[in-house]
């Protein structure tokens, strides 16, 4: 068992996170970091986990023998921004698997990739750092998944398709084989990409049409 990991945020998406690091039981010691301390000091529904700062307290966190992390915020660019605060300052970032989780064993993921309960990974595709591989969604084979990525709930991903750095797959999105979606862009709930996407931009519906471009 290693001993301490720090979790950045304590949301919804955090407690799912804790959950699945609970039942795994690979640390000896829990904690959190997030905007809302002082004000909360454990984390809802988990009173075993404490609160014990917010990002300005990161580094004293780490002094305090945290050295392993996980970012656990949904919101693809400030999860970019924090993995690397973390890494900047020494910490190691972990995975956390769940144990309902079919991850190929030729499949190559990162690090502080989320893989939740359902969640399918299939040969030789590979998850770079810091993704979310949400609950019940599918990744079939030979697909990229570069850093950053969200892929959410029910989401399915046919084979050899290419998702560049931060981008989103919304709630039951389908991608047909061979896409390619370029940086930051997001695609709705629901949509069904049969076409390259561009970047930065943000794509609905079935077909997935492109509605704007997104900062």
């Amino acid at each position: 068992m290693s001993d301490k990991l720090l979790v950045i945020g304590a949301g919804g998406h955090a407690r799912s996170v804790l959950d699945i690091a609970l039942q795994n039981n690979n640390f000896a010691q829990i904690a959190c970091m997030d905007p809302v301390y002082p004000k909360l000091k454990k984390v809802d529904s988990l009173d075993e986990i404490p609160i014990i700062g917010t990002d300005d307290d990161m580094q004293s966190i780490y002094e305090q023998g945290y050295k392993h992390v996980f970012v656990a915020l949904g919101e693809n660019k400030l999860r970019h921004k924090l993995f690397h605060t973390a890494v900047s300052i020494g910490f190691e970032p972990v995975n956390i698997i769940s144990s309902g989780a079919l991850v190929s064993p030729r499949a190559n993921l990162g690090r502080g990739v989320c893989v939740m309960a359902g969640a399918i990974i299939n040969i030789n595709t590979t998850i770079d750092d810091n993704c979310i591989i949400n609950t019940r969604s599918s990744i079939d084979h030979d697909c990229h998944i570069m850093k950053s990525c969200h892929i959410a709930p029910g989401a399915t991903l046919s084979g050899c398709v290419k998702l560049e750095q931060g981008v989103w797959i919304g709630t039951g999105a389908s991608i047909v084989e061979d896409i390619v979606i370029e940086e930051w862009s997001f695609i709705g709930a629901g949509a069904v990409v049969i076409n390259d996407v561009e970047a930065n931009a943000l794509y609905y519906g079935t077909p997935a049409r492109k509605i704007k471009q997104i900062v």
